[in-house]
C-alpha cells in the first residue's frame, strides 16, 4: 500500500465511529516512523492534533505546531493555521487565536477559496464574540451566515446561527437569541451532529433561564448532559456542570457549588482554560454568599484575567464586595466604579442600535437577494417557453423553406436574449438606484435624529439640573445661623453630590434624569424628602392603590414630569405645603399634584418652559394633563397617564 493511499484512508478512520481515537492516533504514529518525506509527516501531524483536540490540547497544540514547521504548500499551511488559531481559542489565547485565524484566510483567498474564508470568519466572529465586541461579532457572522444560505450550506449557516444568538444573549435580547439558537439545533439534530448540539442545547438552555424559564432552561442542560456522556466528552460535560451550577447558584448553595466544582475539575483536567474564568467567578460568589470572603478574592481575581463583556461587570461588582467583607473599602470603591462604567458601556444605546442595524441590513439584503433571483428565474422560464414554441412553429413549416426557417428563427433568438439581457441590466440598476436612495433616506434620518436629541438635551437639562438647584437655592434660603450647622453642611453636601452626578451622567451622554431603579414612587418619595428637608415646604407622598411596576420608559418620563411640577411649586408657587397622589384606575394612572401656594390665572399667566416640557412629554406618552388654579387658592394639576 503505497503512503497516499494510506494516508486517504487514515482520513477515513479519522471521522469514522467505528474506529477508536486510540486506535487512528497509533496508526498514524506509525506513518510517522516510517517515511521520511516532510509533506507527509507533516500531513499526519496535523491529523494527530485534530485528534488530540478534544482529549489533550497540550499535546494537540505540540503536534500542530510540528505540521507548521511546513511551508511549503498553502493549502496544508492554512489548515494548520486553522486548527492552531482553534486550540489558542480553546486555551483562551485570544490574540493568538486571531493572528493564526487571520493568517490563514489570508492564504485561502489567494486561491479563491470563499467557502474555507467564510468558515474561518466564523471563527473570527466568535472571538469577538468572547472579547465582548458584539457588534464586530454580529458584522462577521451575518455575512458569513448570508454566504452559506446563498450556496445551500446549512450546516456552516447553523454554526453561524449558534453564535449569532450568543452575541444577542449578551445584549439581552433573549427571544432573539433563543430564535437563532432553535434554528441552529434543528440543523444540527437533522445531520444527527451531536458535538454541534453539545454547544447549541446549553446555550438555548442558558438563554431560557436568563428569560426566566428555569424549567426550560434545566431540561436543555439534562439532554445536553446525557448526550455528553454517551460521547464521554469532557470538555462539554464541563461547560454544562457549569451552567447547571450558575442555574442554582440562587435557589441551591450546595447543589451549585457541587456542580461548579465537577465543572473545574474536569476544566484542569482537560488543561482547558477556556471558560474557567465563568466557573471560579461563580465560586467566588458563592464563597462570598458564605462570607469566605479571603477565598471569594482569590477566585474572582483569577477569573478577572480572562473574563469580558457582562462577565467582567459580575466580576467587578464582586471584588468590591469581597474587599467590602475584608475592610479594605478603597478596593471596593475601586473595583465597584469600574463595574458601573463598564456596565454603561456595554449598555449603550448606541451600541446596541448599532448591531441590530447590522441584522436589519442582513435581512432585508437577503430578502432583496430572494426576489431578485426569483424574478431572474421567471425570465428564464420565460425565455425558454418562447424558444420551445418557436422551435415546435419551425417544424410545422414547409419542408423546402426549413433552413431558411431555422436561420430566421435563431436570428430572432438571439435578438429577444439580447433584449433580455439588456432588460435584466436596466432591473439591476433601477434596484441600485433604489439602494443608493434609500442609503440616503438613512442619511437623511440620522441627521433629523441628531437634531432632535439636540432639542431632547436641552429639554433634560432644564427639566433635571433645573430641579437639583431650586432645591439647592431652597436650602440655602433656609440657612439660619442658629441652626445645627453641621446638619445642614451634610445635606447641602449630598444635594450637590447629586447634582454632581447628574452633569457627570448627562456629559457621557447617559439617560438624562434621574434614575429610578426602585420605582416610580419610590423615587418621588426620595425627592420630595430631599426637597422637604430644606424646611421651607412639607412635600408629602401619598400611594392610593398602585401596586405594580410600569414601563422602564414610561416611568422616567413620567418622574421627569413630576420634577418639573414640584421645580415650578419651589421657584413659583411660594407654598408651604404640597401633595402628590398616586392612583390606578382601568389601566391608567391617575396623579394629582397640589400644592397651598398663591395659585396663578391659568387664562394669562405666560406660558413657561416648564409648562411647554410638560404639554410635550404628556402628548408624547398620549396622557391628558390638567390644570385647575387661581390667585390666592394655590394649584392643582391632574396627570392620566395610559399604562
Amino acid at each position: 500500500m503505497t503512503k497516499h493511499l494510506l494516508i486517504i484512508l487514515l482520513l477515513g478512520l479519522f471521522f469514522s465511529l467505528s474506529y477508536s481515537q486510540t486506535k487512528a492516533i497509533d496508526s498514524l504514529m506509525v506513518i510517522i516512523e516510517n517515511t521520511s518525506d516532510p509533506f507527509e509527516i507533516a500531513k499526519v501531524n496535523l491529523l494527530l492534533a485534530k485528534l488530540h483536540e478534544r482529549i489533550d490540547l497540550n499535546k494537540g497544540k505540540t503536534y500542530a505546531y510540528k505540521a507548521y514547521n511546513y511551508k511549503n504548500n498553502d493549502s496544508l499551511l492554512a489548515e494548520t493555521n486553522n486548527q492552531l488559531g482553534r486550540f489558542q481559542f480553546f486555551t483562551n489565547e485570544l490574540d493568538s487565536a486571531t493572528v493564526f485565524f487571520e493568517n490563514a484566510r489570508t492564504l485561502l483567498e489567494k486561491h479563491n477559496g470563499e467557502k474555507r474564508v467564510a468558515i474561518i470568519n466564523i471563527s473570527l466572529g466568535a472571538i469577538a464574540l468572547r472579547q465582548g465586541n458584539y457588534e464586530k461579532a454580529v458584522s462577521i457572522l451575518t455575512k458569513s451566515a448570508s454566504f452559506f444560505e446563498a450556496t445551500n450550506d446549512d450546516l456552516n449557516a447553523a454554526k453561524c446561527y449558534s453564535n449569532i444568538s450568543s452575541a444577542f444573549a449578551e445584549l439581552e435580547n433573549f427571544d432573539k437569541a433563543i430564535e437563532y439558537s432553535k434554528k441552529a439545533l434543528e440543523v444540527f439534530k437533522e445531520n444527527e451532529l451531536t458535538q454541534f448540539q453539545l454547544i447549541t442545547l446549553p446555550n438555548l438552555a442558558t438563554q431560557h433561564y436568563k428569560k426566566g424559564d428555569t424549567i426550560k432552561a434545566i431540561n436543555y442542560y439534562n439532554e445536553a448532559e446525557r448526550l455528553a456522556n454517551g460521547l464521554n466528552d469532557k470538555r462539554s460535560l464541563s461547560m454544562t456542570y457549569n451552567n447547571l451550577g450558575n442555574i442554582y447558584l440562587e435557589t441551591d448553595v450546595a447543589k451549585s457549588k457541587a456542580y461548579l466544582e465537577k465543572a473545574l475539575a474536569l476544566k484542569n483536567e482537560l488543561n482547558l482554560t477556556s471558560g474557567i474564568e465563568i466557573t471560579k467567578s461563580n465560586l467566588g460568589y458563592i464563597y462570598l454568599k458564605n462570607k469566605d470572603y479571603q477565598r471569594a478574592k482569590s477566585l474572582l481575581s483569577e477569573a478577572l484575567i480572562n473574563v469580558k463583556g457582562k462577565q467582567q461587570v459580575f466580576v467587578y461588582n464582586n471584588l468590591s464586595k469581597a474587599y467590602k467583607g475584608l475592610n479594605s473599602y478603597s478596593k471596593a470603591l475601586e473595583f465597584s466604579e469600574k463595574a458601573k462604567i463598564l456596565n454603561d458601556s456595554l449598555l449603550s444605546t448606541d451600541n446596541q442600535k448599532t448591531i441590530l442595524d447590522i441584522q436589519t441590513k442582513y435581512e432585508t439584503e437577503k430578502k432583496e437577494k430572494e426576489i431578485l433571483q426569483l424574478q431572474t428565474d421567471n425570465l428564464q422560464a420565460n425565455y425558454k417557453r418562447k424558444q420551445n414554441r418557436n422551435l415546435l412553429r419551425a417544424a410545422l413549416g414547409v419542408l423546402g423553406l426549413l433552413s431558411v426557417f431555422i436561420y430566421l428563427q435563431l436570428k430572432n433568438a438571439r435578438r429577444k436574449r439580447i433584449i433580455l439581457e439588456q432588460e435584466h441590466t436596466i432591473k439591476a440598476q433601477e434596484l441600485e438606484q433604489k439602494l443608493y436612495e434609500q442609503e440616503l433616506d438613512g442619511i437623511d434620518a440620522i441627521l433629523n435624529a441628531q437634531e432632535e436629541e439636540r432639542s431632547k438635551m436641552a429639554s433634560d437639562l432644564h427639566d433635571n439640573l433645573g430641579s437639583k438647584v431650586a432645591t439647592l437655592k431652597l436650602y440655602l434660603e433656609s440657612y439660619d445661623n442658629k441652626d445645627d450647622f453641621s446638619g445642614f453642611y451634610n445635606k447641602l453636601k449630598t444635594l450637590m453630590n447629586d447634582t454632581y452626578n447628574e452633569i457627570r451622567s448627562i456629559s457621557k451622554n447617559k439617560n438624562f434624569g434621574a434614575k429610578i431603579d426602585k420605582g416610580l414612587i419610590p423615587s418621588t418619595k426620595s425627592i420630595a424628602k430631599q426637597i422637604s428637608d430644606s424646611k421651607k415646604i412639607d412635600i408629602k407622598v401619598i400611594n392610593v392603590d398602585v401596586n405594580k411596576r410600569i414601563e422602564n420608559t414610561l416611568e422616567i418620563q413620567v418622574f421627569r414630569i413630576i420634577q418639573e411640577l414640584l421645580t415650578n411649586i419651589i421657584k413659583h408657587s411660594a407654598a408651604t405645603e404640597a401633595v402628590v397622589q398616586f392612583s390606578e384606575h382601568e389601566n391608567t394612572l391617575n396623579i394629582v399634584v397640589e400644592d397651598n401656594g398663591k395659585g396663578f390665572d391659568t387664562n394669562a399667566a405666560k406660558v413657561g418652559i416648564g409648562l411647554v416640557n410638560i404639554e410635550k412629554r404628556i402628548d408624547k406618552i398620549d396622557g391628558e394633563f390638567i390644570i385647575d388654579s387661581s390667585k390666592g387658592n394655590g394649584t392643582t394639576i391632574i396627570l392620566n397617564i395610559p399604562i
